[in-house]
C-alpha cells in the first residue's frame, strides 16, 4: 500500500485489479480496508481497476491539524488521481461522507468524473443528522478517553431497528466493535467538523441540478442518517439520475449487504 505526499497530508492508497479505473471514497472515519471485504473483489472480477484510499484523518493516511473541509478532501482525491496519471474522467463511488466528496467532484470537476454513485449520502439534512454530528464533533473536541463500549454502542444506529432488537446480532456486533481502538484526534475532530459544516450548509443541496455526469443514488431502507425518502428527492432533482434502494439494510449496507451494493454498482457503471 503506497503513500502519496500531497504537502499538508500523506494519503495511503491501494490499486487492485486491471481495467478501467474506479475510485472508491470512504465515509466518515471509515478505513479503506472495509471496501476490500467484498466490494473490491466484486468490482475487480467485473473488470475494473479499483483505487481505494484512506481519507485525511484516518490511519494509515496522516492526520494534519483540523479544520478539514469536504472541498479540501475532494481536492485530496483529485490530487491522488493526478499522482496516478488519471487525467481522463473516471468512475467514482462514495459512501456517506465519501458520497458528499463524490458529489463535490461531480459538480465542480465534471471533466474528471465519468459517472458517480452516491451511496447513503444524497439527502437534505435531517434534524437527527445535524444533532448526532454536533454531538460527535463536541465529543471529539473534548479529546476525552471514553470507554470503548461507548463508541461501539454508538455505531448500533447504523443497523436496522429490527437488528438492534435482536440480542444475538447486537452481541455479535459489540464483540467485533467494542475492542476497536477509539478514533484519535485530530482526525476525528477534523472529519466531524467537515461533516457538520456540510450538513448545515443551506446552499449545497441547491446545486444538485448542476450535476451533468450520470449519477446513481443508492439508498438503504433503514438508513437513519440518509433516509430513503430524502434520497429519492435528491435523485429526482439530479438530472437523469437513477435511484436504487437496498431493502433490509441500514446505513452501512456497503458491509452488511455488500453483494447487493456491488451488483448495483456493476450494473450502473457497466452502462455509464
Amino acid at each position: 500500500m503506497p503513500d502519496v505526499d500531497l504537502g499538508d497530508v500523506t494519503l495511503n492508497y491501494t490499486i487492485t485489479g486491471e481495467g478501467e479505473p474506479l475510485l472508491l471514497i470512504c465515509g466518515c472515519g471509515q478505513p479503506a480496508v472495509a471496501w476490500h471485504m467484498q466490494i473490491v473483489p466484486d468490482l475487480v472480477a467485473a473488470g475494473y481497476q479499483v483505487i481505494t484510499f484512506d481519507n485525511r484523518g484516518v490511519a494509515p493516511s496522516s492526520s494534519p491539524p483540523a479544520p478539514y473541509t469536504l472541498e479540501g478532501m475532494a481536492a485530496d482525491a483529485l490530487a491522488l488521481l493526478d499522482h496516478l496519471g488519471l487525467d481522463q474522467p473516471v468512475r467514482i463511488a462514495g459512501h456517506s461522507l465519501g458520497g458528499w466528496i463524490a458529489e463535490i467532484l461531480a459538480i465542480d470537476h465534471p471533466d474528471r468524473v465519468k459517472s458517480a454513485a452516491l451511496m447513503g449520502s444524497a439527502n437534505k439534512p435531517t434534524a437527527w443528522e445535524i444533532a448526532i454530528t454536533t454531538v460527535e464533533r463536541d465529543i471529539a473536541a473534548l479529546d476525552a478517553n471514553l470507554p470503548p463500549l461507548f463508541y461501539a454502542t454508538e455505531t448500533l444506529r447504523y443497523l436496522p431497528i429490527a437488528d438492534i432488537q435482536n440480542d444475538d446480532i447486537v452481541s455479535t456486533w459489540l464483540m467485533f466493535t467494542a475492542d476497536l481502538p477509539p478514533w484519535p484526534n485530530p482526525g476525528a475532530l477534523g472529519q466531524y467538523e467537515a461533516a457538520l459544516a456540510w450538513s448545515t450548509d443551506p446552499i449545497r443541496t441547491t446545486r444538485w441540478p448542476e450535476i451533468t455526469v450520470p449519477c446513481l443514488v443508492l439508498a438503504f431502507e433503514h438508513d437513519v442518517d440518509s433516509p430513503p425518502a430524502k434520497a429519492r428527492v435528491a435523485a429526482e432533482t439530479i438530472p437523469g439520475c437513477e435511484y436504487k434502494e437496498i431493502m433490509g439494510s441500514g446505513h452501512i449496507g456497503i458491509i452488511t449487504h455488500a453483494g447487493e451494493v456491488s451488483a448495483h454498482l456493476i450494473d450502473f457503471f457497466g452502462r455509464n
